[in-house]
């Protein structure tokens, strides 16, 4: 063989096997996880048809892919090498094809090259396994074989072809006329012969195997039903074409130039070979309904074939036209492999994992995986039956639990045929034989409640994971009076229908937390969703709904603001963002997105709501009314126009209009809407009738004509309360608390508004009952936490707050909400200062942490014979302050970490008001206080951290006189860390101080790392503190000037990208230039020098630090820019 070639296809060889390494340890896909299934459970004895329905047909080459995945440790590694090796021998097979027509090895070395390169497109081939990669070189080797006259070989290729899919036959069967046309008919009869013997000993096989009985017939017609309907929903909820256009986008140089070769060729050549190959290739994608995209993959092979034919033309062409289209060719495949080199250099990172068509599978279902696993591990359930409706099968291999069904997919109806009773007897026979522990709904059309009528099985909700996979325990299991096996197959189908009701038939957002008010748990897994993946357009819509019901517009906004960047052709959108608008009493914002709504989705029917809300702004009550109550009367859930209504009657005093909109809100269907339309009219009735009788009273006549009304009923208890009637009140409370009607979040409500009435040694039952109900109402938590806390106290002495005179009698509680943290070193002369004002907190469910840097002043032996409370870290040495924050934050197992330097002197309100400010902002990681200076209590040191652009810090309001000018709580670039509140969790997610820096700066280094992270921060007000400010270093002084310049320059590096770096390149060297002049001038030249110098000597190490934050950062430049003070 010429050397030339043999270099040509190792070469090919090479590449095709690079270029499937970044994807060897990428994660599973649902078929990979179902075609591995049987051998990842071979030890425990799973078998085909028993275990595992019988799937990609013939079983034996089933068998054989049992046999190479070998051990589940690395089965899966196994299974990839064996794609690579496919994958290189489709590409020589390219190789081969080329050469054979062209005759030119650097035209087949093109094709051969682009498909080892172009096969491994990561949305063909990345974590799937599919038979495209297998059967790709049998076809190219056939036709190779065709164009020679080898019709023998061509047939053997052809049939091995239809073993690696069945439907592959189309190729063979299509292509005997042609070989009976160009070679006559005894060579058209070998080729039947050759396809059909391995056809046939395929067959033989899978009989002697038992396969071919009765059982695994049905089995085949079962799956063959299911795989028909589940390519519904690719019509029903994507857009084909879409998906066409992004694979074109991917690979534009083959889809160009192959086609244009292609056709070329196929118009110019003598024989119909290539163009009835060509044919087959596409024919085969719309046949197998060209519902994913791997279906294109032999398409790929042929654009790349087509490729190899131009090189040939172009080759052999010495015009200008030639080297013009080589120019554009190259020109285009440079840019686009550079727009998708990313795949292959950061395979598995978010931001890639996040391009893919199965994003959710890639990026969403590891963690789902490790979040179940725990949930098992915790629970002592490891290794159970599972069950996962939906896809996503992968999740038995990540939880290593098999699955209780032996169909392991999905399906939709319609449930009109006797093959679907196979899957309704392996789902439903497999849940009542196994009862699975756990049920996880990936997909959401599953109905729980109709499960356990058909089963017997009760199952509870335990967690909503990334506000999208709904976890359910089993909770009970009662013997059912019918056998749903035995049933009829109509019967069976009948109820299949009932417990996949549902018009959503593939992933989604669960709202469950939402509808149910655990709105703490479903703003937690939504922002565990979105820090996954921040541009997932549910999710964005999710969290904007969240706020809404949190009753934070200003967040709200700025979700749905997002989402609709995110989605602008996604419908009510603006509506929904309209709404937040009018609450902000931004009217002509709403009337501008209501504008929009109206003209991109021809929504006519927001045409009157825009009209109100313009009415509305104008004070024109009574015609906005008009306007709002057509779309009241076309469209009754829209719950909206139903308070909007309310308000413009209210304004009006109309008080009959009002009696006629009570009567009309009983045809609302949701009975919890209904109840809460009523009450507003109702309440709005009662405050226009206080001149003849209090509030309590007009909402009790209305309560006895609706006495179910457990919204209501709590509006009346309300109002007695305020009404100075407390006895009433609680009555009315319990009797909410009693009813098995009431909605839980109302019930837990009540019973916190009962501990409030409540006497001392009721309070903690009733609180604890809220908690129940609701765990993430805060108000039950910080009032159980003071009463524990309180009633701890009262059985010691009295606390003494006389300042460094005798130890403090104050008991820290066992598992704190808060944990202060006071790094120390050498403070004897403000230490005690700080902890007295810390004794004298009004807030009592926290600790103190000093953590002493080896002082040698006296200061440790201080607080040990003063303050017996403080929990006292002692560090060998002066390790910094960064260290001695991180050895502190490490130490505590508290939700909330405060930092506070030394000599800081507290208000007795101030931990109250960064705690229930932090509670407030959920999206906020810290918080930050109103820090007056010591000695001048009227002027600020710090409201917050600002940024400027030449990477320093600074402090808001700095020297500034108090005249009333920070009293808004507002959003911050970042907290100073001499008194800033941290969520634990932030620092879980962001990493710790950098302790390279040892003090100063590491806050502002932090600040935004955190900003990076899409964490916010928080100014609250009504949090103050007094500072000295330097007390440790001094100002300006060499030591203070070495750490803070040295510092600044780490904080650019580490933070900046380059996009950034070059923006404020000149604002950087300015403010250097300008350092330089005024230390110089201060004799302080040689200190900043050093400190430069020493910057430098770190750059590897923050070089490395930088790659680790910029990798994994969620805000874009754009965010961070807006929190940047330029000069």
């Amino acid at each position: 063989m010429d050397p030339l070639i043999i270099f040509q296809i190792v070469s090919i060889i090479f590449l095709a096997c690079l270029c499937r390494q970044p994807f060897l340890n990428f994660p599973l896909d649902d078929d990979f996880a179902i075609y591995t299934y049987r051998a990842r459970f071979a030890e425990k004895g799973f078998r085909w048809k028993d275990d595992l329905q019988i799937i990609g047909i013939p079983v034996w080459k089933m068998m054989i892919f049992d046999k190479v995945f070998s051990t589940y440790k690395k089965g899966h590694i196994s299974i990839r090498n064996l794609q690579t090796f496919f994958h290189g021998a489709a590409c020589v097979s390219i190789y081969w094809l080329v050469l054979v027509v062209t005759q030119n090895p650097w035209a087949a070395f093109t094709g051969g090259l682009l498909y080892s390169f172009y096969g491994t497109s990561p949305d063909l081939t990345a974590g799937s396994f599919n038979f495209e990669q297998f059967y790709i070189p049998f076809i190219f080797s056939g036709l190779t074989f065709l164009l020679n006259g080898s019709v023998f070989f061509a047939g053997i290729c052809f049939g091995f072809a239809a073993i690696a899919k069945c439907t592959m036959i189309i190729y063979p069967g299509t292509l005997i006329p042609l070989v009976w046309v160009y070679y006559g008919g005894k060579s058209a009869l070998i080729f039947i012969f050759a396809t059909a013997s391995i056809i046939i000993v395929s067959n033989l096989v899978e009989w002697k195997l038992g396969f071919w009985d009765a059982k695994s017939l049905q089995q085949i017609k079962t799956r063959m039903a299911t795989t028909l309907r589940i390519t519904k929903t690719k019509i029903l909820h994507f857009s084909i074409s879409l998906e066409i256009a992004l694979l074109i986008k991917q690979a534009l140089p083959i889809w160009v130039w192959g086609i244009t070769a292609l056709t070329y060729f196929v118009t110019k050549a003598e024989t119909l070979w290539l163009a009835t190959f060509t044919l087959i290739t596409l024919s085969t994608i719309i046949l197998q309904r060209a519902f994913s995209r791997y279906h294109y993959l032999p398409w790929f092979a042929l654009l790349c074939a087509g490729c190899g034919l131009g090189a040939d033309w172009i080759i052999y062409q010495e015009n200008v036209l030639s080297r013009i289209v080589a120019a554009a060719f190259f020109i285009t495949l440079i840019w686009n492999i550079k727009s998708i080199l990313f795949y292959y250099l950061k395979p598995t990172l978010n931001e890639t994992l996040v391009q893919y068509e199965k994003y959710d599978q890639y990026l969403y279902i590891p963690r789902l995986g490790k979040i179940l696993k725990r949930l098992m591990r915790m629970r002592r359930e490891s290794n159970e039956r599972i069950f996962v409706w939906g896809t996503f099968s992968q999740l038995y291999h990540l939880t290593n639990c098999p699955s209780a069904d032996n169909f392991l997919h999905y399906t939709i109806g319609p449930w009109n045929t006797r093959d679907l009773e196979g899957f309704y007897d392996g789902i439903i026979g497999g849940l009542i034989k196994h009862k699975p522990k756990y049920i996880i709904k990936t997909f959401p059309d599953f109905n729980m409640d109709k499960l356990e009528e058909i089963t017997g099985l009760q199952y509870e909700l335990l967690r909503v994971v990334l506000a999208r996979f709904p976890v359910y325990r089993l909770k009970s299991s009662t013997p059912t009076i019918k056998n749903s096996i035995s049933l009829s197959w109509q019967s069976k189908m009948k109820q299949m229908e009932k417990l996949t009701e549902g018009d959503w038939h593939a992933p989604g957002l669960s709202r469950q937390d939402l509808e149910r008010g655990e709105l703490k748990k479903a703003f937690k897994e939504c922002r565990n969703l979105l820090r996954l993946n921040p541009e997932d357009k549910e999710g964005n819509v999710f969290l904007g709904e969240i706020y809404s019901a949190l009753n934070l517009p200003h967040q709200a906004e700025k979700a749905f603001e997002k989402a609709i960047q995110l989605a602008p052709k996604w419908p009510e959108l603006r509506s929904q963002l309209a709404k937040i608008k009018i609450k902000l009493n931004k009217f002509d914002e709403a009337v501008q997105l209501y504008e929009e709504e109206i003209k991109y989705f021809g929504t006519n029917h927001k045409k009157p709501m825009l009209v109100g809300v313009q009415l509305k702004q104008k004070k024109k009550y009574k015609e906005a009314f008009e306007s709002f109550d057509s779309i009241r009367k076309q469209y009754p859930e829209c719950y909206d126009s139903w308070e909007l209504c309310i308000e413009c009657l209210t304004e009006t005093k109309n008080l009959d209009g009002l009696k006629n909109l009570l009567r009309e809100s009983q045809s609302i269907k949701s009975q919890r809407n209904r109840d809460w339309i009523y009450t507003l009219i109702v309440k709005a009735l009662a405050e226009a009738d206080t001149t003849n009788r209090p509030i309590h009273e007009t909402l009790n006549l209305y309560l006895e004509k609706n006495p179910e009304n457990g919204i209501l009923k709590y509006a009346e208890a309300s109002a007695l309360e305020n009404a100075g009637h407390p006895s009433n009140a609680f009555v009315l409370f319990k009797e909410i608390t009693n009813s098995s009607e009431q909605f839980l979040d109302i019930q837990g409500n009540a019973f916190f508004r009962m501990a409030r009435l409540a006497p001392l040694e009721e309070k903690e039952k009733l609180l604890k009952k809220c908690i129940k109900l609701n765990p993430s109402h805060t108000g039950a938590q910080s009032m159980l936490s003071e009463i524990q806390e309180t009633h701890g106290l009262t059985n010691n002495s009295k606390i003494n707050t006389d300042a460094n005179t005798e130890p403090s009698n104050r008991i820290c509680p066992e598992n704190p909400v808060v944990s202060v943290i006071v790094p120390n070193w050498n403070g004897i002369r403000f230490v005690g200062m700080c902890l007295d004002s810390l004794d004298k907190l009004h807030f009592k469910n926290f600790e103190v942490i000093v953590v002493d840097n080896g002082s040698t002043d006296g200061s440790r032996e201080l607080i040990e014979e003063k303050y017996s409370w403080v929990r006292l870290l002692k560090l060998p040495e002066n390790m910094g302050f960064a260290i001695a924050c991180n050895e502190g934050i490490k130490t505590s197992n508290a939700r909330y970490v405060v930092l506070l330097n030394n000599d800081i002197e507290v208000t007795p309100d101030w931990l109250t008001e960064l705690y229930e400010g932090m509670e407030r902002h959920p999206e906020c990681g810290m918080g930050t206080t109103k820090m007056m200076f010591l000695d001048n209590r009227d002027v600020f040191y710090n409201t917050g951290d600002l940024f400027h652009s030449w990477s320093a810090g600074g402090g808001r309001g700095q020297g500034e006189k108090d005249i009333g000018q920070y009293d808004q709580e507002n959003f911050v670039f970042g907290a100073c860390a001499g008194a800033g509140i941290y969520r634990k969790e932030l620092f879980n997610q962001i990493g710790l101080f950098d302790e390279d820096f040892f003090i100063f700066a590491e806050d502002v280094d932090l600040n935004m790392r955190s900003q990076l992270q899409g964490f916010q921060a928080v100014y609250l007000p009504k949090s103050k503190v007094y500072h000295i400010g330097t007390a440790t270093v001094g100002l300006y002084s060499d030591r203070y000037v070495y750490l803070c310049k040295r510092n600044d320059i780490w904080v650019f590096i580490k933070n900046y990208s380059l996009k950034m770096y070059f923006k404020y390149l000149r604002s950087i060297w300015k403010h250097q230039f300008a350092d330089i002049k005024y230390f110089t001038y201060r004799g302080q030249g040689h200190v900043l020098f050093k400190s430069k110098w020493d910057a430098l000597k770190l750059l590897p190490k923050m070089l490395f630090r930088r790659f680790q934050i910029q990798r994994s950062r969620i805000a874009s430049d754009f965010e961070i820019e807006k929190h940047i003070i330029t000069d």
